[in-house]
């Protein structure tokens, strides 16, 4: 027992020593430890500084060397075309637009010559390469530009209407405006593509429609800047759109053949007839959705209004949406429009159902 004791004890000794020594060494090799990976963070912050550098050199090299007039070779569906780079970049913001932006020339698909390929049919990409061309020579003293609508037929028609929609050129191929329809002209600033809105120091009526085309808006939202006693909707157009007058006037869903939000009060109006919606406030910020010419609300993301809901408080007429609908914004203050939507059928005249909106 006692010779088991002491191999015990020495084996413990033993192993002791080694954990001694393997921490000694340890220790001993730490510092050189250190060192390579400090060496490892300084050659990464190196190589970083680098990139960084070339990129600074590219930029500069790229701001020089490319210039809005740049003319490119485009290799359209196998149609060779020229244009001007400033041609297509000159809807903000739109896929078209950065693509061809001079940042991504070197990763963008080209042809065995170098062209700039575009993988779709010559007849689709040249209307509305035609229509950018006609609006950057636009004038005062020249007929107006309008949309591409010469089309072989409907099929035709939609799918350039999908490829306009695929390049994010909507806004640009058919855009919209905003006009003061009620009001001062003097008190209100509008304001234009890409920051759709408008600014104007006393109460006011606006309507947004379509200009030169006639593809109907069918949804839009609002950011509420600061605003007094706004009211958001939808109004009948051969009607409810006069001359402008000054003077008092009723605003959006109160005047007749007009429908919409009062965001003072917190409910839905037609034609003066309010209905109030629990829970329902706004203030700076605040974005209303309104789908579907009225047919569904959203404040901040929650619906608030719609006509499918089950609480039936609120009925529009049954004839209301089968008329020419436009949005319209009465208020004081400024706001801004911004994800407006256009039927993708191209048809303003077509007939909808009624809806029956309701508060939820």
């Amino acid at each position: 027992m006692k010779r088991a004791a002491d191999l015990n004890e020495s084996g413990s000794q033993s192993s002791y020593k080694d954990d001694e020594a393997s921490l000694e060494d340890t220790l001993e090799a730490l510092p050189q430890l250190l060192k390579k990976r400090q060496k490892a963070l300084e050659e990464r912050e190196q190589e970083l500084e680098r990139r960084v550098a070339a990129f600074e050199r590219e930029t500069g090299h790229m701001n020089t060397q490319l210039s809005n007039s740049d003319v490119l070779e485009l290799n359209v569906g196998g149609t060779i075309t020229s244009v001007l780079r400033r041609t297509l970049t000159s809807v903000e913001g739109s896929m078209l637009a950065s693509r061809f932006s001079g940042r991504w020339d070197d990763t963008l698909e080209k042809d065995k010559n170098g062209n700039f390929f575009i993988d779709q049919p010559i007849h689709l990409f040249q209307p509305m390469i035609d229509y950018l061309r006609a609006r950057n020579s636009e004038t005062p003293l020249g007929p107006p530009v309008t949309s591409p609508d010469e089309f072989e037929n409907e099929t035709q028609r939609r799918n350039f209407v999908r490829m306009v929609e695929y390049f994010g050129m909507t806004p640009g191929i058919y855009p919209t405006v905003m006009e003061l329809c009620r009001g001062e002209p003097a008190t209100a600033e509008i304001f234009g593509h890409p920051n759709l809105g408008v600014s104007t120091s006393e109460w006011a009526t606006f309507t947004l429609g379509t200009k030169g085309h006639n593809r109907p808006i069918t949804s839009f939202s609002v950011i509420l800047g600061q605003v007094e006693r706004a009211q958001i909707g939808w109004v009948r157009s051969g009607h409810f759109v006069r001359k402008l007058r000054p003077g008092d006037h009723k605003g959006v869903g109160e005047e007749k053949f007009s429908f919409g939000l009062d965001c003072c009060r917190g409910g839905l109006l037609y034609e003066g007839k309010f209905t109030k919606i629990e829970g329902f406030s706004t203030g700076r910020g605040t974005v209303i959705r309104c789908e579907n010419k009225g047919a569904r609300w959203l404040v901040n993301g929650r619906v608030v209004a719609s006509s499918i809901a089950l609480d039936e408080t609120f009925q529009l007429p049954p004839d209301l949406q089968q008329y020419h609908l436009v949005p319209a914004f009465s208020g004081k203050g400024d706001w801004k429009i911004c994800e407006v939507e256009l039927d993708p059928l191209v048809s303003e005249h077509k007939t909808t159902q009624s809806h029956h909106l309701s508060t939820i």
